[in-house]
């Protein structure tokens, strides 16, 4: 998808289609609540409300949503996984609030305008994120043709920082403008597609992006900000019935870095009603961030504000570029759907800070180490690692027994590694396996109830580029049972046990991730 999206897709796209505002009014709320069963862990609590509706039939519409999320912190420490390893704190205080409008006006039936604001604020352990994102956007139908331009205004501000220890508010700008215009080609069975983008991004830092103590830069400048321009074209062809080929490219001039082409062709063949087959290769392209390039940034990390380690950006980063090729067979039958995909996709210069450590004996091991701070922290740089393979396949698929029961899994085997050198290194958290079955049964319109396994294989958490001492997270399967009840035609609740078998999987290193032992939950949700 890279020749339409650029950068911000060289991992996949998501398309996020929003319900469009009803011509009825229409309200929904949902309140949920998550008990561990182990006391001196958080609980969570979610509460989320919207409403939609005319404002002017057929003329002005309206979209209103409210949320609020809470996660008291844990209350332990994590038992280290080996002896005389650090001991890792579990998840401190979250507390998320949300409000959203929506507006749409349809001054004509050919064309419709979109103002959209989000207004957010995230509040972990004291510190702030307050995120603020506003767009415009015309949506045009002609005769010809059809068009989409989307004007996007988006601020972060971060009031206090990120590490205990360090304050350091910032304030993250981005503002961008985008447009495409669709031609059909109906004699040529095809759909051409042209557009472009205009991005700007801005980043004050007054604490992170003044340098870093011991440099003569440090305190020299708090301000960084990029542009990058793009062009675009896509043509879908219709070869035959059964046959659509899709080629594009995108060409991104990024003012630190040039242009760059991001070049697509995918097929895909409809073999029977059945059975599709499809397959293609892409190249894409990924720019550093402003705080990645800035020879002037740089930030605490491993843990601690003052026992951890520092991470700053180079100016000496180049830009991920990767080629990505598939192919795949689905199966559509009555009953019975699955398909397998094989994936090859290599990545040169990836953008990595993976490698990275507190101890202050094995920093230098580090091929990123830099140097140390004044207070004998090590200190290590964003680096390029020059190549990487990541091949394998994805295989699932469903199966419906009958109106009431439903079975579904799928297995993905990835083979991830650093292929720089002649070691080939394994990727962190990119386990070899891991899979997914999901059963589901509805006696009637009212019960239904639900179980859910993921299995992650074993997979390594910290990999120093010398290949030495390198750091896994065993492999673990985790279970969750529901059962939903519809009251009515406006209520309906449901309540289950996530993670049954009680896996509890505590973090050993700052890098690393918790799993959260067996909880309770019940979910009330309302529609009206």
């Amino acid at each position: 998808m890279s020749s339409l999206y650029g950068s911000d897709a060289i991992g996949g796209v998501v398309n996020v289609i929003t319900r469009k505002v009803g011509k009825t009014w229409r309200a929904s709320t949902r309140t949920d609540l998550v008990l561990q069963e182990n006391r001196e862990a958080g609980d969570s609590r979610l509460v989320s409300v919207s409403a939609s509706g005319p404002l002017i039939a057929d003329v002005l519409g309206v979209r209103l949503t409210a949320s609020h999320d809470h996660r008291d912190p844990d209350g332990a420490i994590n038992t280290p996984a080996t002896p005389g390893a650090s001991a890792q704190p579990g998840l401190q205080l979250l507390d998320n609030r949300q409000l959203g409008a929506l507006f749409t006006w349809t001054p004509h039936a050919q064309h419709e305008i979109r103002l959209s604001h989000d207004d957010s604020r995230r509040n972990h352990s004291g510190f702030v994120l307050e995120r603020q994102a506003t767009s415009l956007s015309h949506h045009g139908r002609y005769g010809f043709a059809t068009s989409d331009v989307t004007l996007n205004l988006d601020r972060t501000r971060n009031r206090v920082g990120m590490i205990t220890g360090q304050t350091n508010p910032n304030v993250a700008d981005s503002q961008s403008v985008d447009g495409k215009l669709m031609l059909p080609w109906d004699s040529a069975r095809q759909m051409i597609t042209l557009g472009g983008e205009l991005r700007r991004d801005k980043l004050s830092d007054p604490t992170n992006l003044t340098g870093w103590p011991g440099t003569a830069s440090y305190r020299a400048s708090s301000h960084a900000e990029v542009s990058q321009r793009a062009f675009f074209v896509e043509d879908e062809f219709q070869i035959s019935d059964s046959l659509k080929l899709t080629v594009g490219n995108r060409y991104d001039d990024h003012e630190n870095f040039g242009g760059h082409h991001s070049p697509r062709a995918y097929l895909v063949w409809h073999a029977t009603p059945e059975i599709s087959v499809k397959g293609g290769w892409a190249k894409a392209f990924r720019a550093p961030t402003l705080l990645q390039g800035s020879p002037n940034w740089g930030s605490v990390s491993c843990g601690s504000a003052t026992a951890g380690c520092y991470i700053v950006g180079t100016p000496k980063l180049k830009p991920e570029t990767s080629t990505s090729k598939e192919i795949g067979v689905r199966y559509e039958g009555a009953g019975i759907s699955g398909g397998l995909t094989l994936f090859d996709n290599q990545l040169k210069d990836m953008i990595s800070i993976d490698s990275r450590t507190a101890n202050r004996t094995l920093a230098p091991s580090y091929s990123n180490f830099v140097g140390y701070l004044p207070d004998g922290r090590p200190i290590f740089a964003y680096q390029n690692i020059a190549s990487v393979r990541s091949k394998g396949f994805e295989l699932g698929g469903r199966l419906t027994l009958n109106r009431q029961w439903q079975l579904s899994a799928n297995y993905t085997y990835t083979d991830a590694k650093n292929t720089s050198g002649s070691s080939k290194l394994p990727l962190t958290y990119r386990p070899k396996h891991a899979a997914n079955i999901s059963v589901d049964w509805q006696p009637n319109d009212q019960w239904s109830f639900n179980t859910t396994a993921r299995y992650s294989g074993l997979q390594y958490i910290n990999v120093p580029a010398n290949g030495q001492n390198m750091l896994t997270k065993a492999a673990y399967s985790v279970a969750d049972l529901s059962v939903g009840y519809r009251i009515d035609k406006h209520f309906s609740v449901r309540a289950g046990v996530l993670n049954l078998t009680d896996q509890n999987d505590n973090r050993s290193q700052s890098t690393d991730f918790n799993e959260d032992g067996r909880r309770y939950f019940v979910s009330l949700s309302a529609d009206f």
